[in-house]
């Protein structure tokens, strides 16, 4: 509730706050700034830690070889998992696709590209018959192109 103060005005001296009555005076409203600044520190560091948990997708063990060059351009990734073995369920991109849907969707997905082509991640672990019969599902999805995405050599190993 705003104080009213009298009027500092001298007995017959006109003061110029006098035609205005009592004087309200209310407290200064200013914003605290220094919990809105631990708050954000707060919410900042606990974004900082949960955003490497959010990460999405798995692990997969790359084969490696010493004739590996780095891609340069955004091409379509299939990849598959060691759990391909039991569901049979692939990876393209960042979608998981049955092998019955995968020449469908993997038309799709290379239809605004130029070169019809992907590259093929398998884990170590899958055989190279299952491989296969993930690249016969890219060929009949039209597939011109298939890579095979490996590590390279380390001799250390």
């Amino acid at each position: 509730m705003p104080r009213l103060e009298p009027s500092a005005s001298s007995g017959g001296v006109r003061s110029r706050h006098r035609s205005r009555g009592a004087r309200v005076s209310t407290a200064l409203a200013e914003i605290n700034v220094v919990p809105l600044v631990d708050v954000m520190l707060v919410l900042l560091v606990i974004f900082m830690v949960t955003a490497p948990m959010m990460q999405q997708g798995f692990d997969v063990k790359l084969p490696e070889a010493r004739t590996s060059k780095p891609t340069t351009s955004e091409p379509v990734y299939v990849t598959v998992p060691l759990s391909f073995r039991t569901d049979r369920r692939i990876q393209l991109g960042n979608d998981f696709v049955s092998l019955e849907n995968l020449p469908e969707r993997v038309r799709q997905a290379v239809l605004t590209t130029a070169t019809k082509s992907v590259i093929l991640r398998g884990d170590g672990g899958v055989t190279f018959a299952e491989l296969i019969r993930v690249w016969d599902a890219l060929i009949a999805g039209g597939i011109t192109q298939i890579s095979v995405a490996t590590q390279p050599y380390t001799p250390d190993k």
